[in-house]
């Protein structure tokens, strides 16, 4: 009995336990990456030598695995314990823009962005400046077009990735790859539901009802509850300080991981109607 398991488990297509889990997990890539990031390098160390050449396979012409993997085989967080695979992953991000051509979706615009700007970043570390520069201004010439419709869909930088993005036509000298751990803030989205008290506030005297919609304001949550920051992401400019005032006034339930009172951050919009 123990040999005919060992044998079925050897058998197993390669992949077959990361495509189950990322098919049961709420939201598939969306959801818990770091549980299906785990699976993901169990099974690359399950492969072994031949990891790159069923990982290709498996990846066909899907755009989003293409997306998740190269995050899977770059980032510290999702690599638990095995060497990152840089090479690897700008492969698969330059196959990735490939898929993505034509496509005029927000989502497939915004991911767009944010692989050009991981190319840029890995091609300024391999010393290749004038690729990084390439990717660069394709990733910005992107953006610049709908930067209303596109920010939510374009991934966040680490500070160090941040910075060598920053000075790709200058030195990262000054760059810290280990930079000293940061309070923990954890994302949450959009946040209007979430608030005790949300309402939309009373139009502001004074202002022309042709100024009159919607303002998206970004805000930071302390771990009591109580809004630390708000900062406008979009909306008339006349009404900003009313949406910040009402932004400021909400109260969430407080968050608590591990114990430990955790700061949130997210959106919250407000429909401004004389």
């Amino acid at each position: 009995m123990l040999i005919f398991s060992g044998v079925c488990a050897a058998q197993e297509v390669p992949f077959a336990s990361f495509e189950r889990a990322v098919r049961e997990e709420k939201g598939g890539f969306a959801g818990d990456k770091s549980k299906l990031s785990k699976v993901f390098q169990d099974e690359r160390n399950r492969l072994g030598k031949d990891f790159e050449s069923e990982l290709w396979k498996y990846l066909g012409d899907d755009a989003d695995k293409h997306f998740w993997i190269a995050a899977f085989l770059t980032s510290g967080s999702y690599l638990h314990g095995n060497p990152a695979m840089p090479g690897l992953a700008f492969q698969i991000r330059t196959r990735n823009l490939k898929l993505l051509e034509g496509r005029t979706d927000n989502r497939s615009r915004g991911r767009a962005v944010s692989i050009n700007r991981h190319l840029a970043i890995s091609a300024k570390l391999e010393g290749k400046q004038t690729d990084a520069i390439m990717y660069r201004d394709k990733a910005e010439a992107i953006f610049a077009k709908d930067r209303d419709g596109l920010w939510a869909y374009v991934s966040g930088q680490t500070d160090y990735s941040r910075c060598v993005y920053e000075n790709i036509e200058g030195s990262i000298d000054a760059c810290d790859p280990n930079p000293p751990p940061k309070e923990r803030i954890v994302s949450a989205g959009w946040m209007n539901k979430r608030a005790s008290n949300y309402k939309n506030p009373p139009y502001p005297s004074g202002v022309a009802k042709s100024r009159a919609g919607r303002v998206d304001v970004r805000i930071l949550v302390g771990g009591d509850g109580s809004v630390i920051s708000a900062e406008i992401i979009r909306g008339s400019a006349e009404l900003h300080q009313a949406a910040i005032e009402a932004a400021m006034r909400l109260k969430f339930g407080p968050t608590i991981l591990s114990g430990v009172p955790t700061k949130v951050s997210g959106w919250v919009s407000f429909d401004f109607r004389p």
